[in-house]
């Protein structure tokens, strides 16, 4: 932590809403950046109903020079939290992070110097870790392979690959953000701040994402499972939003068109693994004529005709690849 006598060079915006268990790791992993530049943290509370303003305001009491909450009076809902914490930031970068991730060690230096040394990038995102909080445990996950340096095309064809908490950008890349939407998610933003310039990716672990317990889980209790859950499907029609978004701004419908189509075989696989058999095969058709994916679409299209069998052989794959994961030899099994 540095303590602030200039314009920040990075903005910390936290969005919360009712994380009393989360809160207090998250800002204290931010306070314990180390930085040779100074940072604010300005932490949006959407009206939490437990003890998640207490503890805000506790940090804001204790560093005074750094924290700055935003208590709204009522519930104004996720889009307009975070669009309020980021209208507030000073800072020539904006770090995002929800209020029940935290960071690890090193995470704002070392994201502000590799956009230092990178002008041509808009966004830089990192690798995580994903830890199931409520069977305590990190998860066993090997993510798609994204290269270090990509673009909106590339985002656009793996839109689920890049997490929100990992995320810092250049504060100009999000002027002229205008989408009129109630409701807007994460891909939305990140199309908006790739539009203008190249997104940066580093392997280096430099934050802990929380899984199956996040704002919209809170508002799903008692519906884990993905089959029938009408927050997922809602969920399809924002992604889809978000890639038509790139289309108005000018990209060409052609990728947009296989972004669709991708997003809708994501949709599909999930429906397939929660055996919600009759939404898979649904949105497979969908997403083959939408547009031409890639390989993996053509087989998921040819199998969906015997749902029953496909879902058993990928929860065989699953068990090989974890028994070799703890032989040691989890990256011979693709």
């Amino acid at each position: 932590m540095k303590i602030q006598k200039n314009k920040p060079k990075v903005s910390v915006c936290v969005v919360t809403y009712n994380q009393e268990r989360y809160i207090r790791e998250c800002l204290q992993s931010i306070i314990d950046q180390e930085t040779n530049f100074d940072f604010e943290v300005i932490v949006g509370d959407d009206c939490s109903t437990d003890g998640t303003r207490d503890i805000v305001q506790e940090f804001a009491k204790n560093y005074p020079d750094i924290v700055k909450p935003i208590f709204h009076k009522q519930n104004i809902g996720f889009t307009e939290n975070i669009l309020t914490v980021y209208r507030t930031a000073l800072g020539e970068y904006i770090s995002h992070i929800d209020g029940d991730d935290f960071m690890l060690p090193g995470k704002l230096r070392i994201q502000a110097e590799e956009l230092d040394r990178n002008q041509e990038c808009t966004i830089c995102f990192h690798a995580v870790r994903r830890y199931d909080q409520p069977n305590n445990r990190y998860l066993l996950y090997k993510s798609k392979t994204i290269p270090r340096k990509s673009d909106i095309y590339f985002l656009l064809l793996n839109i689920s690959s890049f997490t929100h908490s990992s995320k810092m950008f250049r504060a100009t890349s999000h002027n002229d953000f205008n989408i009129a939407k109630e409701i807007i998610i994460d891909a939305s933003f990140h199309v908006h701040h790739a539009l203008t310039g190249k997104i940066l990716y580093l392997n280096d672990v430099l934050g802990v994402y929380r899984v199956n317990v996040g704002i919209s889980a809170k508002k799903d209790k008692g519906s884990q499972k993905f089959a029938n859950n009408t927050s997922h499907s809602k969920l399809l029609r924002l992604t889809i939003e978000a890639a038509e978004y790139a289309e108005k701004a000018g990209i060409d419908s052609a990728v947009v068109g296989r972004s669709k189509a991708t997003i809708l075989m994501n949709y599909a696989y999930n429906s397939l693994l929660a055996k919600n058999y009759s939404d898979f095969k649904y949105y497979m058709r969908k997403s083959n004529d939408t547009a031409f994916v890639d390989k993996n679409q053509m087989l998921l299209e040819v199998l969906s005709c015997m749902p029953r069998v496909l879902y058993l052989l990928l929860q065989a794959r699953l068990k090989v690849r974890i028994i070799f994961h703890y032989l040691g030899v989890y990256e011979l099994i693709k």
